[in-house]
Protein backbone atom coordinates (compact mmCIF):
# COMPACT_ATOMS: atom_id res chain seq x y z
CA UNK A 1 0.00 0.00 0.00
CA UNK A 2 1.62 3.09 -1.22
CA UNK A 3 0.40 6.43 0.39
CA UNK A 4 2.26 10.05 -0.09
CA UNK A 5 0.55 13.37 -1.11
CA UNK A 6 -0.13 13.93 -5.45
CA UNK A 7 2.78 13.98 -7.56
CA UNK A 8 5.25 12.20 -5.20
CA UNK A 9 5.41 9.26 -7.60
CA UNK A 10 3.10 6.74 -6.01
CA UNK A 11 2.01 5.68 -9.71
CA UNK A 12 5.20 5.61 -11.14
CA UNK A 13 6.30 2.88 -9.07
CA UNK A 14 3.12 0.58 -10.52
CA UNK A 15 4.25 2.03 -13.91
CA UNK A 16 7.62 0.52 -13.46
CA UNK A 17 6.75 -2.42 -12.88
CA UNK A 18 4.21 -3.14 -15.76
CA UNK A 19 7.21 -1.83 -17.73
CA UNK A 20 9.18 -5.25 -15.95
CA UNK A 21 6.30 -7.08 -16.14
CA UNK A 22 4.01 -6.49 -18.70
CA UNK A 23 3.76 -9.58 -20.99
CA UNK A 24 3.44 -7.65 -23.98
CA UNK A 25 0.89 -10.07 -24.89
CA UNK A 26 -3.25 -8.79 -25.16
CA UNK A 27 -3.34 -5.97 -23.31
CA UNK A 28 -1.92 -3.17 -25.26
CA UNK A 29 0.59 -0.89 -23.73
CA UNK A 30 2.15 2.33 -25.68
CA UNK A 31 5.50 2.13 -26.26
CA UNK A 32 8.43 3.82 -24.25
CA UNK A 33 9.15 7.83 -24.94
CA UNK A 34 10.78 10.21 -23.56
CA UNK A 35 9.13 10.34 -20.41
CA UNK A 36 9.90 6.73 -19.49
CA UNK A 37 13.46 8.64 -19.15
CA UNK A 38 15.11 10.34 -15.93
CA UNK A 39 15.44 14.16 -16.98
CA UNK A 40 13.56 13.03 -20.63
CA UNK A 41 17.14 12.08 -21.68
CA UNK A 42 17.31 8.65 -23.22
CA UNK A 43 20.98 8.96 -24.01
CA UNK A 44 23.61 7.39 -23.11
CA UNK A 45 22.25 4.97 -20.77
CA UNK A 46 18.77 4.67 -20.94
CA UNK A 47 17.03 3.33 -18.06
CA UNK A 48 16.50 0.24 -16.19
CA UNK A 49 14.19 -1.29 -14.01
CA UNK A 50 15.08 -4.56 -11.50
CA UNK A 51 12.48 -6.49 -9.76
CA UNK A 52 13.20 -9.49 -7.58
CA UNK A 53 9.87 -12.55 -7.75
CA UNK A 54 9.92 -15.33 -5.10
CA UNK A 55 7.40 -17.67 -3.54
CA UNK A 56 7.86 -19.14 -7.77
CA UNK A 57 6.26 -22.10 -8.32
CA UNK A 58 8.11 -25.14 -9.57
CA UNK A 59 7.23 -25.04 -13.12
CA UNK A 60 8.58 -21.94 -13.27
CA UNK A 61 11.70 -22.45 -11.55
CA UNK A 62 12.38 -25.54 -14.22
CA UNK A 63 11.80 -22.80 -16.99
CA UNK A 64 14.14 -20.98 -15.42
CA UNK A 65 16.62 -22.59 -13.56
CA UNK A 66 20.19 -21.33 -15.01
CA UNK A 67 18.85 -17.89 -13.07
CA UNK A 68 17.98 -18.48 -10.22
CA UNK A 69 19.21 -16.98 -7.05
CA UNK A 70 18.47 -16.57 -2.86
CA UNK A 71 16.91 -13.92 -0.64
CA UNK A 72 17.97 -13.45 2.70
CA UNK A 73 15.28 -11.76 4.03
CA UNK A 74 17.40 -10.87 7.35
CA UNK A 75 19.90 -9.27 5.21
CA UNK A 76 17.41 -8.50 3.01
CA UNK A 77 19.47 -8.89 -0.21
CA UNK A 78 20.43 -11.28 -2.87
CA UNK A 79 23.06 -14.42 -1.92
CA UNK A 80 24.44 -16.76 -4.21
CA UNK A 81 23.96 -19.77 -2.44
CA UNK A 82 20.15 -20.89 -3.33
CA UNK A 83 19.91 -23.39 -0.24
CA UNK A 84 20.20 -22.15 2.98
CA UNK A 85 18.69 -21.48 6.39
CA UNK A 86 16.67 -18.10 5.96
CA UNK A 87 17.18 -18.12 2.17
CA UNK A 88 14.25 -18.19 -0.33
CA UNK A 89 14.44 -19.26 -3.78
CA UNK A 90 14.39 -15.96 -6.73
CA UNK A 91 14.84 -14.60 -10.24
CA UNK A 92 15.94 -11.31 -10.25
CA UNK A 93 14.59 -9.58 -14.13
CA UNK A 94 14.78 -6.67 -15.21
CA UNK A 95 13.65 -4.47 -18.56
CA UNK A 96 16.02 -1.75 -19.92
CA UNK A 97 15.15 0.91 -21.92
CA UNK A 98 17.69 2.41 -24.60
CA UNK A 99 18.48 5.68 -26.03
CA UNK A 100 16.50 4.23 -29.46
CA UNK A 101 13.48 3.83 -27.08
CA UNK A 102 13.70 -0.02 -27.53
CA UNK A 103 13.14 -1.98 -24.44
CA UNK A 104 14.91 -5.50 -23.42
CA UNK A 105 13.61 -8.00 -20.66
CA UNK A 106 16.48 -9.80 -19.76
CA UNK A 107 17.82 -12.13 -16.25
CA UNK A 108 19.48 -9.64 -13.96
CA UNK A 109 21.55 -12.66 -12.62
CA UNK A 110 25.63 -11.68 -13.81
CA UNK A 111 25.76 -15.51 -15.17
CA UNK A 112 22.79 -15.25 -17.03
CA UNK A 113 24.85 -12.86 -19.27
CA UNK A 114 21.67 -10.62 -19.98
CA UNK A 115 20.07 -13.91 -21.18
CA UNK A 116 16.04 -12.52 -23.25
CA UNK A 117 13.05 -12.74 -20.45
CA UNK A 118 10.47 -13.14 -22.71
CA UNK A 119 7.16 -12.47 -23.51
CA UNK A 120 6.13 -16.39 -22.67
CA UNK A 121 7.50 -16.39 -19.13
CA UNK A 122 6.12 -12.75 -18.18
CA UNK A 123 3.04 -14.49 -18.38
CA UNK A 124 3.61 -16.84 -16.05
CA UNK A 125 4.03 -14.32 -13.63
CA UNK A 126 0.13 -13.42 -13.41
CA UNK A 127 0.93 -9.78 -13.72
CA UNK A 128 -2.21 -7.54 -13.75
CA UNK A 129 -2.37 -3.79 -13.91
CA UNK A 130 -5.36 -1.74 -13.36
CA UNK A 131 -4.72 1.93 -13.42
CA UNK A 132 -6.24 4.98 -14.43
CA UNK A 133 -5.58 5.10 -17.80
CA UNK A 134 -6.28 1.29 -17.75
CA UNK A 135 -9.62 -0.23 -18.84
CA UNK A 136 -11.03 -2.44 -16.37
CA UNK A 137 -13.57 -4.07 -19.02
CA UNK A 138 -11.01 -4.64 -21.16
CA UNK A 139 -9.39 -7.03 -18.74
CA UNK A 140 -12.79 -9.19 -19.00
CA UNK A 141 -12.53 -10.15 -22.39
CA UNK A 142 -11.10 -13.05 -24.02
CA UNK A 143 -7.89 -10.86 -24.97
CA UNK A 144 -4.70 -13.01 -24.12
CA UNK A 145 -3.53 -12.71 -20.62
CA UNK A 146 -6.28 -11.11 -19.58
CA UNK A 147 -8.35 -11.83 -16.44
CA UNK A 148 -11.38 -13.76 -18.44
CA UNK A 149 -8.57 -15.41 -20.81
CA UNK A 150 -6.70 -16.84 -17.46
CA UNK A 151 -10.37 -17.81 -15.54
CA UNK A 152 -10.76 -20.11 -18.33
CA UNK A 153 -7.11 -21.82 -19.11
CA UNK A 154 -7.79 -24.86 -17.63
CA UNK A 155 -10.78 -24.98 -19.15
CA UNK A 156 -12.20 -26.71 -22.41
CA UNK A 157 -14.23 -24.98 -25.17
CA UNK A 158 -13.86 -26.95 -28.36
CA UNK A 159 -17.56 -27.87 -27.95
CA UNK A 160 -18.74 -24.46 -26.77
CA UNK A 161 -16.83 -22.36 -29.79
CA UNK A 162 -18.19 -24.87 -31.81
CA UNK A 163 -22.05 -23.82 -30.87
CA UNK A 164 -20.92 -20.46 -31.99
CA UNK A 165 -19.36 -21.20 -35.18
CA UNK A 166 -22.20 -23.27 -35.83
CA UNK A 167 -25.01 -20.48 -35.04
CA UNK A 168 -22.27 -18.35 -37.15
CA UNK A 169 -22.61 -20.60 -40.25
CA UNK A 170 -26.83 -20.33 -39.53
CA UNK A 171 -26.52 -16.33 -39.33
CA UNK A 172 -24.75 -16.52 -42.42
CA UNK A 173 -27.43 -18.75 -44.28
CA UNK A 174 -29.89 -16.68 -43.03
CA UNK A 175 -28.01 -13.63 -44.29
CA UNK A 176 -28.10 -14.66 -47.74
CA UNK A 177 -32.28 -15.87 -47.79
CA UNK A 178 -33.12 -11.90 -46.62
CA UNK A 179 -35.33 -10.50 -49.11
CA UNK A 180 -32.91 -7.64 -49.74
CA UNK A 181 -29.70 -9.40 -49.79
CA UNK A 182 -31.66 -12.74 -52.11
CA UNK A 183 -32.02 -9.52 -54.78
CA UNK A 184 -28.68 -8.35 -55.00
CA UNK A 185 -27.45 -12.14 -55.25
CA UNK A 186 -29.84 -12.56 -58.17
CA UNK A 187 -28.42 -10.21 -60.02
CA UNK A 188 -24.62 -11.27 -59.33
CA UNK A 189 -25.86 -14.83 -59.93
CA UNK A 190 -27.16 -13.62 -63.74
CA UNK A 191 -23.77 -12.28 -64.01
CA UNK A 192 -21.95 -15.21 -63.48
CA UNK A 193 -24.58 -17.68 -65.92
CA UNK A 194 -23.58 -15.51 -68.40
CA UNK A 195 -19.79 -16.13 -67.62
CA UNK A 196 -20.51 -19.68 -67.37
CA UNK A 197 -19.50 -19.80 -63.77
CA UNK A 198 -22.69 -20.70 -62.38
CA UNK A 199 -25.76 -23.37 -63.40
CA UNK A 200 -28.95 -21.05 -64.42
CA UNK A 201 -30.70 -22.66 -61.64
CA UNK A 202 -27.99 -21.75 -58.74
CA UNK A 203 -27.64 -18.44 -56.70
CA UNK A 204 -24.19 -17.59 -54.72
CA UNK A 205 -24.58 -16.90 -51.15
CA UNK A 206 -22.36 -16.85 -48.15
CA UNK A 207 -20.91 -19.18 -45.02
CA UNK A 208 -18.36 -18.28 -42.63
CA UNK A 209 -14.85 -16.99 -43.02
CA UNK A 210 -12.04 -18.69 -41.92
CA UNK A 211 -12.27 -17.69 -38.15
CA UNK A 212 -9.92 -19.20 -35.50
CA UNK A 213 -10.97 -19.80 -32.03
CA UNK A 214 -9.09 -16.87 -30.69
CA UNK A 215 -11.08 -14.57 -33.06
CA UNK A 216 -14.33 -16.25 -32.35
CA UNK A 217 -13.55 -15.35 -28.07
CA UNK A 218 -12.19 -11.96 -28.73
CA UNK A 219 -16.06 -10.84 -30.65
CA UNK A 220 -17.34 -12.40 -26.94
CA UNK A 221 -18.11 -9.51 -24.94
CA UNK A 222 -19.20 -9.77 -20.90
CA UNK A 223 -22.85 -8.64 -20.29
CA UNK A 224 -24.98 -8.45 -16.98
CA UNK A 225 -28.83 -8.71 -16.72
CA UNK A 226 -30.42 -5.86 -15.84
CA UNK A 227 -33.48 -5.72 -13.32
CA UNK A 228 -35.78 -6.22 -16.36
CA UNK A 229 -33.54 -9.05 -18.10
CA UNK A 230 -31.90 -7.09 -20.69
CA UNK A 231 -28.22 -7.85 -21.04
CA UNK A 232 -26.52 -4.88 -20.71
CA UNK A 233 -22.07 -5.54 -21.58
CA UNK A 234 -20.07 -4.85 -19.12
CA UNK A 235 -18.13 -1.89 -20.89
CA UNK A 236 -21.03 -0.10 -20.53
CA UNK A 237 -21.74 -0.80 -16.82
CA UNK A 238 -20.29 1.97 -14.46
CA UNK A 239 -16.44 2.07 -13.54
CA UNK A 240 -16.99 0.98 -9.89
CA UNK A 241 -19.22 -2.21 -11.19
CA UNK A 242 -16.29 -3.37 -13.39
CA UNK A 243 -13.15 -2.99 -10.92
CA UNK A 244 -15.59 -4.86 -8.40
CA UNK A 245 -15.87 -7.29 -11.15
CA UNK A 246 -12.01 -7.19 -11.97
CA UNK A 247 -11.16 -7.85 -8.26
CA UNK A 248 -13.77 -10.40 -7.66
CA UNK A 249 -12.07 -12.44 -10.55
CA UNK A 250 -8.73 -11.70 -9.26
CA UNK A 251 -9.42 -13.24 -6.22
CA UNK A 252 -11.14 -16.58 -7.84
CA UNK A 253 -8.07 -16.91 -9.86
CA UNK A 254 -5.95 -16.86 -6.52
CA UNK A 255 -8.11 -19.30 -5.45
CA UNK A 256 -8.03 -21.74 -8.05
CA UNK A 257 -4.68 -21.21 -9.50
CA UNK A 258 -2.42 -21.97 -6.45
CA UNK A 259 0.88 -22.38 -8.40
CA UNK A 260 0.29 -19.25 -10.60
CA UNK A 261 -1.64 -16.45 -8.26
CA UNK A 262 -2.06 -13.15 -9.67
CA UNK A 263 0.33 -10.31 -8.52
CA UNK A 264 -2.04 -7.75 -9.31
CA UNK A 265 -1.43 -3.67 -8.99
CA UNK A 266 -4.49 -0.96 -8.59
CA UNK A 267 -3.90 2.56 -8.62
CA UNK A 268 -7.01 4.40 -6.74
CA UNK A 269 -9.52 1.37 -6.67
CA UNK A 270 -11.53 3.64 -4.61
CA UNK A 271 -12.16 5.19 -8.22
CA UNK A 272 -16.38 5.90 -9.00
CA UNK A 273 -17.08 3.92 -5.40
CA UNK A 274 -19.17 5.66 -2.36
CA UNK A 275 -17.43 4.58 0.59
CA UNK A 276 -18.95 1.64 1.72
CA UNK A 277 -17.98 -0.39 -1.95
CA UNK A 278 -14.79 1.19 -1.13
CA UNK A 279 -14.17 -0.96 1.64
CA UNK A 280 -15.55 -3.73 0.45
CA UNK A 281 -12.93 -3.45 -2.48
CA UNK A 282 -10.34 -3.11 0.22
CA UNK A 283 -11.62 -6.20 1.90
CA UNK A 284 -11.63 -8.02 -1.58
CA UNK A 285 -7.87 -6.39 -2.48
CA UNK A 286 -6.72 -7.78 0.96
CA UNK A 287 -8.41 -11.39 0.36
CA UNK A 288 -6.12 -11.87 -3.18
CA UNK A 289 -2.97 -11.39 -0.81
CA UNK A 290 -4.27 -13.92 1.41
CA UNK A 291 -4.93 -16.22 -0.77
CA UNK A 292 -1.35 -16.12 -1.70
CA UNK A 293 -0.95 -13.73 -4.39
CA UNK A 294 0.32 -9.85 -4.16
CA UNK A 295 -0.67 -6.34 -4.69
CA UNK A 296 0.86 -2.88 -4.93
CA UNK A 297 -2.47 -0.34 -4.17
CA UNK A 298 -1.85 3.39 -4.43
CA UNK A 299 -4.76 5.19 -3.21
CA UNK A 300 -6.27 8.52 -1.18
CA UNK A 301 -8.73 6.84 0.60
CA UNK A 302 -9.02 6.06 4.38
CA UNK A 303 -11.45 4.01 4.02
CA UNK A 304 -9.19 1.66 1.80
CA UNK A 305 -6.15 2.06 4.06
CA UNK A 306 -8.12 0.85 6.93
CA UNK A 307 -8.03 -2.50 5.18
CA UNK A 308 -4.33 -2.52 5.88
CA UNK A 309 -1.97 -3.21 8.75
CA UNK A 310 0.72 -1.38 9.26
CA UNK A 311 3.85 -3.26 8.01
CA UNK A 312 1.39 -3.00 4.39
CA UNK A 313 2.45 0.42 4.17
CA UNK A 314 5.01 2.45 2.23
CA UNK A 315 4.64 6.37 2.78
CA UNK A 316 6.03 8.03 -0.33
CA UNK A 317 7.14 11.34 -0.14
CA UNK A 318 7.55 14.35 -2.49
CA UNK A 319 9.71 15.94 -0.80
CA UNK A 320 12.39 14.57 -2.07
CA UNK A 321 10.07 13.32 -4.42
CA UNK A 322 9.61 9.33 -5.00
CA UNK A 323 11.52 8.35 -1.34
CA UNK A 324 9.90 5.76 0.31
CA UNK A 325 9.39 4.63 4.24
CA UNK A 326 8.37 1.03 4.81
CA UNK A 327 6.98 1.36 8.51
CA UNK A 328 7.21 -2.30 8.87
CA UNK A 329 11.19 -1.05 9.11
CA UNK A 330 10.32 2.09 11.38
CA UNK A 331 7.43 1.32 13.83
CA UNK A 332 7.75 0.12 17.14
CA UNK A 333 5.66 -2.38 19.10
CA UNK A 334 3.85 0.42 20.95
CA UNK A 335 3.20 2.20 17.39
CA UNK A 336 2.10 -0.96 15.96
CA UNK A 337 -0.54 -1.16 19.18
CA UNK A 338 -1.49 2.73 18.13
CA UNK A 339 -1.70 2.05 14.66
CA UNK A 340 -4.32 -0.15 15.24
CA UNK A 341 -5.90 1.18 18.30
CA UNK A 342 -6.40 4.84 16.16
CA UNK A 343 -6.90 3.34 12.64
CA UNK A 344 -10.57 4.14 12.21
CA UNK A 345 -9.63 7.85 13.28
CA UNK A 346 -6.55 10.13 13.43
CA UNK A 347 -4.26 8.27 12.05
CA UNK A 348 -5.21 7.17 8.42
CA UNK A 349 -5.85 10.98 7.96
CA UNK A 350 -2.31 12.03 9.51
CA UNK A 351 -0.72 9.27 7.34
CA UNK A 352 -1.88 11.06 4.11
CA UNK A 353 -0.85 14.66 4.92
CA UNK A 354 2.46 15.99 5.53
CA UNK A 355 2.72 17.91 7.86
CA UNK A 356 0.21 16.38 10.65
CA UNK A 357 -0.83 19.23 13.38
CA UNK A 358 -2.04 17.14 16.29
CA UNK A 359 -4.97 18.74 18.45
CA UNK A 360 -7.11 17.41 21.30
CA UNK A 361 -10.85 17.04 18.89
CA UNK A 362 -13.02 17.84 16.25
CA UNK A 363 -13.89 21.15 18.00
CA UNK A 364 -9.86 22.40 18.05
CA UNK A 365 -10.03 20.76 14.29
CA UNK A 366 -12.69 22.80 12.87
CA UNK A 367 -11.40 26.58 14.58
CA UNK A 368 -7.98 26.13 13.79
CA UNK A 369 -8.68 24.76 10.63
CA UNK A 370 -10.93 28.42 9.86
CA UNK A 371 -8.45 30.47 11.21
CA UNK A 372 -5.66 29.13 9.20
CA UNK A 373 -7.59 29.54 6.24
CA UNK A 374 -8.28 33.17 6.69
CA UNK A 375 -4.84 33.93 7.21
CA UNK A 376 -3.76 32.22 4.46
CA UNK A 377 -6.57 34.33 2.42
CA UNK A 378 -4.71 37.56 3.60
CA UNK A 379 -1.31 36.71 2.84
CA UNK A 380 0.34 35.92 6.76
CA UNK A 381 0.89 32.11 5.77
CA UNK A 382 1.03 29.83 3.23
CA UNK A 383 -2.38 27.26 2.21
CA UNK A 384 -2.75 24.15 4.08
CA UNK A 385 -3.32 22.19 1.06
CA UNK A 386 -0.16 23.48 -0.61
CA UNK A 387 1.86 22.69 2.56
CA UNK A 388 0.31 19.89 3.28
CA UNK A 389 -0.71 20.47 6.56
CA UNK A 390 -3.49 18.99 8.61
CA UNK A 391 -5.26 19.54 12.10
CA UNK A 392 -5.62 15.85 13.47
CA UNK A 393 -8.37 15.34 15.85
CA UNK A 394 -6.64 12.55 18.30
CA UNK A 395 -9.45 12.24 20.38
CA UNK A 396 -8.84 13.27 23.25
CA UNK A 397 -5.55 15.27 24.81
CA UNK A 398 -4.44 11.91 26.35
CA UNK A 399 -4.03 10.46 22.84
CA UNK A 400 -1.57 13.24 21.61
CA UNK A 401 1.90 11.44 22.99
CA UNK A 402 1.37 8.32 21.37
CA UNK A 403 0.08 9.34 18.26
CA UNK A 404 2.60 11.79 18.08
CA UNK A 405 5.64 8.70 18.64
CA UNK A 406 3.93 6.98 15.62
CA UNK A 407 3.73 9.80 12.91
CA UNK A 408 7.48 10.35 14.34
CA UNK A 409 8.53 6.91 13.39
CA UNK A 410 6.69 6.53 10.34
CA UNK A 411 9.03 9.88 9.68
CA UNK A 412 6.16 12.71 9.51
CA UNK A 413 7.18 15.76 11.14
CA UNK A 414 4.74 16.35 13.65
CA UNK A 415 3.15 19.81 15.39
CA UNK A 416 0.92 19.44 18.48
CA UNK A 417 -1.53 22.03 19.97
CA UNK A 418 -1.72 21.21 23.35
CA UNK A 419 -4.18 22.44 25.78
CA UNK A 420 -2.89 23.41 29.57
CA UNK A 421 -5.38 21.25 31.54
CA UNK A 422 -3.54 18.27 31.01
CA UNK A 423 -0.42 17.95 32.76
CA UNK A 424 0.68 14.72 31.86
CA UNK A 425 -0.15 15.38 28.46
CA UNK A 426 2.54 18.21 28.41
CA UNK A 427 5.23 16.24 30.58
CA UNK A 428 4.50 12.90 28.11
CA UNK A 429 4.91 15.48 24.56
CA UNK A 430 8.40 16.82 26.63
CA UNK A 431 9.60 13.68 27.63
CA UNK A 432 9.01 11.49 24.35
CA UNK A 433 10.79 13.91 21.80
CA UNK A 434 8.92 13.02 18.78
CA UNK A 435 6.92 16.22 18.43
CA UNK A 436 9.34 19.16 16.15
CA UNK A 437 6.81 21.99 17.42
CA UNK A 438 5.21 22.40 19.87
CA UNK A 439 2.23 25.02 20.49
CA UNK A 440 1.17 25.73 24.10
CA UNK A 441 -1.90 27.40 25.51
CA UNK A 442 -1.18 30.79 27.78
CA UNK A 443 -0.52 29.70 31.12
CA UNK A 444 -3.33 31.70 32.50
CA UNK A 445 -6.01 28.97 33.75
CA UNK A 446 -8.50 31.04 31.67
CA UNK A 447 -6.97 30.77 28.61
CA UNK A 448 -5.69 27.14 28.64
CA UNK A 449 -8.30 25.53 26.72
CA UNK A 450 -9.88 26.55 23.72
CA UNK A 451 -13.06 27.58 24.31
CA UNK A 452 -11.57 30.07 27.57
CA UNK A 453 -9.10 31.05 24.54
CA UNK A 454 -11.56 32.09 22.40
CA UNK A 455 -13.53 33.83 24.86
CA UNK A 456 -10.87 35.68 26.10
CA UNK A 457 -9.11 36.63 22.71
CA UNK A 458 -12.13 38.51 20.98
CA UNK A 459 -14.17 40.69 21.99
CA UNK A 460 -17.67 40.25 23.90
CA UNK A 461 -20.14 41.78 20.68
CA UNK A 462 -18.26 39.48 17.86
CA UNK A 463 -18.48 36.52 20.73
CA UNK A 464 -22.47 37.26 21.28
CA UNK A 465 -22.94 37.36 17.32
CA UNK A 466 -20.82 33.65 16.96
CA UNK A 467 -23.19 32.18 19.89
CA UNK A 468 -26.44 33.44 17.35
CA UNK A 469 -25.34 31.64 14.60
CA UNK A 470 -24.41 28.58 16.15
CA UNK A 471 -27.99 28.44 17.76
CA UNK A 472 -29.58 29.37 14.41
CA UNK A 473 -27.83 27.05 12.22
CA UNK A 474 -28.84 24.49 14.83
CA UNK A 475 -32.73 25.77 14.39
CA UNK A 476 -32.70 27.19 17.76
CA UNK A 477 -34.70 30.58 18.07
CA UNK A 478 -34.17 33.27 19.75
CA UNK A 479 -36.14 32.97 22.88
CA UNK A 480 -34.67 29.78 23.81
CA UNK A 481 -31.20 31.40 22.92
CA UNK A 482 -32.03 33.61 25.62
CA UNK A 483 -33.83 31.41 27.83
CA UNK A 484 -30.76 29.08 28.36
CA UNK A 485 -28.23 32.00 28.30
CA UNK A 486 -30.19 33.32 31.78
CA UNK A 487 -30.53 30.23 33.35
CA UNK A 488 -26.69 30.30 33.43
CA UNK A 489 -26.68 33.91 35.14
CA UNK A 490 -25.21 34.15 38.78
CA UNK A 491 -28.66 35.01 40.06
CA UNK A 492 -27.47 35.06 43.36
CA UNK A 493 -24.98 38.21 42.65
CA UNK A 494 -26.97 40.16 40.93
CA UNK A 495 -30.15 42.78 41.67
CA UNK A 496 -33.84 42.28 40.55
CA UNK A 497 -33.35 45.37 38.21
CA UNK A 498 -30.44 43.45 36.43
CA UNK A 499 -32.18 40.41 35.75
CA UNK A 500 -35.35 42.03 34.73
CA UNK A 501 -33.01 43.85 32.11
CA UNK A 502 -31.35 40.99 30.83
CA UNK A 503 -34.35 39.02 30.71
CA UNK A 504 -35.97 41.96 28.52
CA UNK A 505 -33.58 41.94 26.74
CA UNK A 506 -33.64 41.62 22.45
CA UNK A 507 -30.44 39.00 21.51
CA UNK A 508 -27.51 37.32 23.36
CA UNK A 509 -25.55 41.07 23.05
CA UNK A 510 -27.86 43.08 24.82
CA UNK A 511 -27.94 40.48 27.84
CA UNK A 512 -24.22 40.24 28.14
CA UNK A 513 -23.95 43.75 27.72
CA UNK A 514 -25.44 43.73 31.53
CA UNK A 515 -22.98 42.08 33.20
CA UNK A 516 -19.26 43.77 33.75
CA UNK A 517 -17.36 42.24 31.08
CA UNK A 518 -15.55 39.50 33.42
CA UNK A 519 -18.80 37.82 33.64
CA UNK A 520 -19.78 38.08 30.89
CA UNK A 521 -17.00 36.12 29.29
CA UNK A 522 -16.95 33.54 32.50
CA UNK A 523 -20.73 33.24 31.00
CA UNK A 524 -20.15 32.46 27.65
CA UNK A 525 -17.10 29.64 28.79
CA UNK A 526 -19.49 28.37 30.01
CA UNK A 527 -22.00 28.36 27.45
CA UNK A 528 -19.51 27.05 25.19
CA UNK A 529 -18.90 23.88 26.72
CA UNK A 530 -21.41 20.90 27.17
CA UNK A 531 -22.83 20.39 30.30
CA UNK A 532 -24.88 17.61 29.79
CA UNK A 533 -27.84 19.37 29.37
CA UNK A 534 -29.80 21.13 25.97
CA UNK A 535 -26.61 23.41 24.61
CA UNK A 536 -27.83 25.46 22.20
CA UNK A 537 -24.36 27.36 21.65
CA UNK A 538 -22.07 24.56 22.30
CA UNK A 539 -18.39 23.96 19.92
CA UNK A 540 -17.45 20.59 20.53
CA UNK A 541 -18.52 19.31 17.81
CA UNK A 542 -16.93 19.94 14.05
CA UNK A 543 -19.86 21.85 11.87
CA UNK A 544 -20.73 23.79 15.26
CA UNK A 545 -17.06 24.96 16.03
CA UNK A 546 -16.83 25.73 12.27
CA UNK A 547 -19.57 27.97 12.14
CA UNK A 548 -18.79 29.82 15.63
CA UNK A 549 -15.12 30.52 13.73
CA UNK A 550 -16.59 32.21 10.79
CA UNK A 551 -18.39 34.29 12.55
CA UNK A 552 -15.96 34.95 14.71
CA UNK A 553 -13.71 35.82 11.80
CA UNK A 554 -15.83 37.51 9.80
CA UNK A 555 -16.74 40.30 12.47
CA UNK A 556 -13.61 40.92 14.58
CA UNK A 557 -10.59 38.39 12.08
CA UNK A 558 -8.22 36.08 13.86
CA UNK A 559 -7.10 37.40 17.08
CA UNK A 560 -3.36 37.85 17.79
CA UNK A 561 -3.79 35.18 20.27
CA UNK A 562 -4.47 32.30 17.47
CA UNK A 563 -2.18 34.56 14.88
CA UNK A 564 1.20 34.33 16.20
CA UNK A 565 1.88 30.97 17.02
CA UNK A 566 0.39 29.93 13.16
CA UNK A 567 2.57 32.30 11.65
CA UNK A 568 5.46 31.00 13.75
CA UNK A 569 4.18 27.51 12.22
CA UNK A 570 4.46 28.46 9.37
CA UNK A 571 7.80 29.93 9.31
CA UNK A 572 8.83 26.26 10.72
CA UNK A 573 7.50 24.66 7.42
CA UNK A 574 8.93 26.76 5.10
CA UNK A 575 12.21 25.96 6.92
CA UNK A 576 11.78 22.81 6.29
CA UNK A 577 9.91 21.68 9.34
CA UNK A 578 13.34 21.34 11.40
CA UNK A 579 13.01 19.88 15.06
CA UNK A 580 13.09 22.72 17.72
CA UNK A 581 14.37 22.87 21.32
CA UNK A 582 11.79 25.40 21.84
CA UNK A 583 8.00 25.82 22.36
CA UNK A 584 5.48 28.52 20.72
CA UNK A 585 3.33 29.99 23.76
CA UNK A 586 0.44 31.78 22.59
CA UNK A 587 0.09 35.02 23.84
CA UNK A 588 -2.29 36.80 26.18
CA UNK A 589 -4.57 39.42 24.41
Amino acid sequence: MLLGPNNAGKSTYLEALDLALHSGLGRPRRPPDELEYYGRTPAPDGFRIEVTLGALDRRFMAAVRNHLEGWDERANSVVAEVDGAGIETVVRVRVCGTEDFDLIHEFAKDESESARFGPRLRREIGWMYDGRSRDPAWQMTFHRGGVLDRLFDDTELADALGIVREAMRDGATGFAHDRAVEDVLKEVGADLHRLSLLAAELLPGFELGGVSEREILQMLRLALPDPAGFRIPLSRQGRGVQRLLLVASLLRLARSDTERPPIGAFEEPEEALEPTRQAQMAEMIVGLADQGGQVFVVTHSPDIVRAFGADDLILVSDQPRGQATQLRNTLGTRSRRGYERFLDGAVARALFCRVPVLVEGPGDCAVMGVFWDALAREGHVGGRYPLGLEFVNCEGAGNQPSLAQLLCEARKPVAAWIELDRNDTIKAIRDGGHCAAVVLYPHDRRFHKLEGALVHAYPVDALAHAMSAVAHARGIAGKEQRDDLYSRFPHEDLSDEIKSTAKSANGIAQMLGVLSEEAARDLIAEALVSDGRFAPFEIKNNRQARLFAEALVSRAGVADAFRAPMVSLDSWIAGGCRPKSDEITMPLS
